[in-house]
C-alpha cells in the first residue's frame, strides 16, 4: 500500500501538475543544498571554530559527498536514488563566508538542476563564547534547458543559532525560501562530539552522534478526502488539499569522522522517522550511508 500512496504521488507530479512538481523538486533541491551548506560551515567545530580566531586569516574549504539514497525531510525520492554533491566555500575568521554548492542526482533528469551560491556571516559573543549566531543569504542558479520552467524559488534567507559545551551542543535553525511563493522550514539539532583517538595536536578519530528533528509544510487532505482515491482519479482540486506545519521527520545520525593534515573524511550512517502530517498517509522508516571527503588550506 505504501508503495503505491508513492507512485500515486508520483504520477500527481509528473502528469498532473507539472508546476505543483517544479515546486516540489526546488524544495528538494534547494532545502538538501541549503542543509549541506549548514552542515558544512556550522556542523563541524573544527571548521566553525575558525570564526573565533584572533587574527584575520581566510581558508578555502573543499568537500564531496555521496548518499546512497536520496531523501526530502524523510521521504524517499525515487527509489534507490543516490547522489553526489560538491561545496566549495571561502571562510575568513572575522565571520564572513562565501561558497557554492551543487548536487547531481543519478535518476533524475537533468541530473544537475541547481547551484547554489552564499553569502553570510556568523559571530560569537565575547562574554558568552558558549553562544553563536549566523545569518546567510543563498541565491539560486537555475540549470534547466525547459523553456516552460519557471522556478518557484530565486534565493533563500537561513537564520541560526549554536549553543555549545566542550562536547555536546544543540542548533537552531530558520530556512525561508524566497520567491513567487515564500517556503518556511524550521529544525533543531542535538549533538555530541566523542573523541575515540588522538594523535598529534589537530589529528583525531571522533564519533559524533547527531538527532534533528525537521519541520515543514506539506499539503494534507481535507475531511472527507481520500488522499489516494483522488491521487488515483485525478481529483486534485485545490478545494480538496490543505498546507499543514509541523514535524515532518526526526533524524538520527552516526558519523565517524577523520580529521588529519587538513583533510576530513567522514562515513555516516542516518536514520529517518518520517512523520506525515495527512492522517491518510504513513511513511516507511528508513537508512542510508553517506561519505564525504574535504580539505581546507590557508590563503
Amino acid at each position: 500500500m505504501k508503495q503505491i500512496i508513492l507512485f500515486a504521488l508520483i504520477l500527481m507530479f509528473s502528469f498532473q501538475l507539472k508546476a505543483q512538481k517544479n515546486e516540489l523538486q526546488e524544495e528538494i533541491y534547494e532545502n538538501r543544498l541549503d542543509s549541506l551548506i549548514e552542515d558544512v560551515v556550522f556542523g563541524d567545530d573544527e571548521l566553525s571554530y575558525l570564526f573565533g580566531l584572533k587574527d584575520n586569516m581566510q581558508f578555502l574549504y573543499m568537500r564531496t559527498s555521496y548518499d546512497s539514497r536520496t531523501f526530502y525531510a524523510g521521504r524517499e525520492i525515487g527509489e534507490n536514488l543516490y547522489n553526489m554533491t560538491g561545496q566549495l566555500y571561502y571562510l575568513n575568521s572575522n565571520g564572513l563566508f562565501a561558497g557554492l554548492a551543487g548536487a547531481w542526482y543519478d535518476q533524475i533528469d537533468p541530473a544537475y538542476q541547481i547551484t547554489v551560491l552564499s553569502l553570510g556571516y556568523s559571530k560569537g559573543l565575547k562574554k558568552a563564547k558558549f553562544f553563536r549566531y549566523r545569518a546567510s543569504f543563498d541565491y539560486y542558479l537555475y540549470h534547466n534547458n525547459d523553456p516552460d520552467f519557471d522556478p518557484t524559488y530565486t534565493s533563500g534567507l537561513n537564520l541560526g543559532t549554536t549553543f555549545k559545551s566542550k562536547s555536546v551542543g544543540t542548533r537552531l535553525n530558520a530556512s525561508f525560501l524566497l520567491g513567487d511563493n515564500i517556503g518556511k522550514h524550521l529544525s533543531a539539532d542535538l549533538y555530541a562530539h566523542l573523541t575515540l583517538l588522538k594523535f598529534g595536536r589537530y589529528n583525531k578519530l571522533r564519533l559524533e552522534p547527531e538527532i534533528s528533528f525537521y519541520f515543514g509544510t506539506e499539503s494534507v487532505a481535507l475531511n472527507g478526502y481520500d488522499n489516494l482515491t483522488n491521487l488515483i482519479e485525478g481529483d486534485l482540486s485545490n478545494s480538496a488539499y490543505t498546507d499543514e506545519f509541523g514535524l515532518m521527520n526526526t533524524q538520527l545520525e552516526i558519523p565517524l569522522s577523520l580529521t588529519y593534515k587538513g583533510f576530513d573524511i567522514d562515513i555516516s550512517w542516518t536514520h529517518n522517522f518520517p512523520r506525515s502530517l495527512d492522517p491518510n498517509l504513513l511513511y516507511p522508516e528508513n537508512s542510508f550511508i553517506s561519505f564525504s571527503v574535504g580539505y581546507i588550506f590557508s590563503l
